[in-house]
């Protein structure tokens, strides 16, 4: 109930933003993304990236003709594998479970995103036009499984591994390519990192990056 509640009070204050302005410009979109995570001790390894899927849509409110402030709503399907190299409990919806020194857990993880940020876009060129956009990414978790191979866990609810929100900044740049009237097709790229711990270990601080090939309309 209190994530369904966060995420109603993102959705809301992201609309109420731009609800009495017509110089807007939406953006439905699908970023296949390659993601990772990353620990601040060396007893914790990054043991490679996972790939996954972004769906959202983007809101350009621009307050001159080549410059915006952007936000957004996406479900963001994300992770990473990360190897630990002392006894770890992994923390389970049935409890606690230990594990062997060595192993790696798999994270699949799913956020409701929000960014806020701003857009820069050249003016038109044939039918192209170019944008950079930066700015910072919130998410709210809404939920979170785990694999480990040798201790035989698929799918494992670890909800209490994960912290509720993250937060991160993304940089990116791309095209549109104009097919009729203000329709575009629009294709770019993104770099995420994010800065705040979204794990609950009270000895590591883990972050989550991602890059992600944005593909729009």
């Amino acid at each position: 109930m209190k994530k369904c509640l966060l995420i109603s009070i993102l959705l809301v204050s992201s609309i109420q933003l731009f609800a009495q302005n017509t110089n807007l410009r939406f953006t439905v979109f699908v970023d296949p993304k390659f993601s990772w995570m990353n620990s601040d001790i060396n007893t914790i390894d990054n043991d490679g990236s996972k790939f996954g899927v972004n769906i959202g849509l983007n809101v350009d409110k621009f307050f001159a003709d080549n410059y915006a402030i952007m936000t957004g709503i996406s479900i963001d399907n994300t992770g990473g594998n990360l190897t630990f190299n002392y006894q770890k409990d992994l923390k389970t919806g049935n409890g606690d479970e230990p594990l062997n020194i060595g192993s790696t857990v798999k994270y699949k993880l799913q956020y409701i995103n929000v960014p806020l940020g701003l857009k820069f876009k050249t003016n038109e060129i044939g039918y192209w036009t170019f944008f950079t956009h930066l700015g910072l990414n919130g998410g709210v978790n809404i939920k979170a499984t785990a694999e480990v191979d040798d201790v035989e866990l698929e799918n494992e609810n670890i909800s209490d591994e994960v912290r509720l929100f993250n937060l991160g900044y993304y940089i990116g740049a791309g095209t549109e390519y104009s097919i009729a009237g203000n329709t575009a097709i629009v294709l770019g790229f993104t770099y995420t990192n994010g800065f705040v711990d979204i794990t609950d270990g009270e000895d590591s601080k883990v972050t989550l990056g991602n890059f992600a090939i944005r593909v729009g309309v």
